[in-house]
């Protein structure tokens, strides 16, 4: 009989979620604030591989594309700056049909921002300095 043990993990603490007001591509000092330390915390500490950035808006509405763009944006300028060596972001603007409104209202108004730290390449989330 053959006996082993494995481990899986994933870090937390990988995505933040900014919702935003309906109509509103600002995101305020303190969101702002928020997702800079956040985003410095784990390129200093972990290191970053790549970022994806992802907001939905109404496939049928022009005004849903443009604010959702326009999040896009302000972010970016936000991010970039913060940004060391070759680290990858890729922004992404989903269409996305309109559905329940209650739903609507979450998705076209939610940006995400997905990380991929550094030691995800080299398997060692798990290992030593653990979050």
């Amino acid at each position: 009989m053959m006996s082993f043990s494995a481990m899986a993990c994933k870090p937390f603490g990988l995505e933040k979620y900014v919702e935003y007001v309906k109509s509103d591509a600002t995101l305020g000092a303190s969101t702002a604030k928020n997702i800079a330390l956040w985003f410095i915390d784990w390129r200093d500490i972990d290191g970053i591989s790549s970022v994806l950035v992802h907001i939905d808006y109404d496939e049928g509405d022009d005004a849903s594309r443009n604010i959702s763009s326009e999040r896009l944006n302000n972010i970016s300028r936000l991010l970039a700056p913060l940004v060391m060596h070759k680290v990858k972001i890729e922004y992404v603007n989903s269409p996305r049909k309109s559905d329940i409104k209650v739903v609507d209202d979450y998705y076209f108004n939610t940006l995400g921002i997905s990380i991929q730290p550094k030691c995800i390449e080299t398997h060692s989330c798990c290992g030593g300095n653990m979050r």
